[in-house]
């Protein structure tokens, strides 16, 4: 007997949220000579990252980052998008070949928890509470219980999810994710199907992070290359300090 049938079921649901959305992403990375799985990727210091789709090239470099992120209760919205900025980020400076980082996120998830994630460079899809809910309950399948007291609710539902085929399993997912699956797919081809050398020509901003002896960090921004450039270049002229650098910031 499952110990606790709602989070039995909601594991479940969300493998196969998971599983839908990087099929419905498939034909089209491998018809552009791709290939797309989950993977572990390593940052420069070490630290190895689960993400549940990643892109890789002809040369096995990889080149999009996708995880698909589903959560029932909102106390989770904190650790899980804190886990998407560090995680996308880190690999990003890591891997310079990845050129776009993406999270679906399913379930309930605050306002300020996708103001977060996205604020560190990572785009996001979002499927609703209320889609998923809807689209199981067709098949027989209720999922929108309390988040107390409704562990027998749960129960009848993984009784009636388990007895579901596993083709009728993957239409669900398929369902799930309908709603954002075309708007995925323009983002994935259309990295896909630019090349990269043009990147030198799109620039819309440049970061340029200045660390000190002590450990202080200062970031600034720039709208343009030639802008970037002028910065760092009165930073290496004769000046005993970068407080322009900083101020012009």
């Amino acid at each position: 007997m499952v110990v606790r049938a709602a989070s039995a079921l909601g594991q479940e649901i969300g493998k196969l949220f998971e599983n839908a959305v990087l099929e419905s992403i498939r034909t089209e990375v491998e018809n552009r000579n791709h290939s797309i799985r989950p993977a572990r990727l390593r940052n420069g210091t070490g630290n190895s990252y689960q993400i549940d789709a990643v892109i890789f090239d002809a040369n096995e470099q990889p080149v999009i980052i996708i995880d698909p992120k589903y959560i029932r209760y909102t106390k989770h919205n904190r650790d899980k998008g804190s886990w998407l900025c560090v995680a996308h980020y880190n690999l990003r400076k890591t891997h310079t070949s990845i050129r776009k980082s993406i999270a679906v996120l399913a379930g309930r998830w605050s306002v300020p928890s996708k103001a977060l994630i996205q604020s560190f460079g990572v785009e996001t899809l979002e499927v609703p509470f209320d889609h998923m809910a809807d689209t199981l309950r067709k098949y027989g399948v209720e999922f929108n219980w309390p988040e107390s007291g409704g562990e027998s609710v749960a129960r009848t539902s993984l009784e009636a999810f388990s007895n579901l085929g596993e083709e009728t399993k993957q239409d669900i997912g398929v369902e799930m994710v309908s709603g954002i699956s075309d708007r995925l797919e323009k983002e994935v081809v259309q990295v896909l199907d630019t090349d990269a050398d043009s990147i030198a020509t799109r620039v819309t901003q440049v970061e340029i992070l200045v660390k000190t002896n002590q450990g202080e960090m200062v970031l600034s921004a720039f709208q343009s290359v030639p802008d970037a450039m002028k910065a760092l270049t009165d930073l290496i002229s004769d000046k005993p300090d970068i407080r322009a650098f900083i101020r012009q910031s």
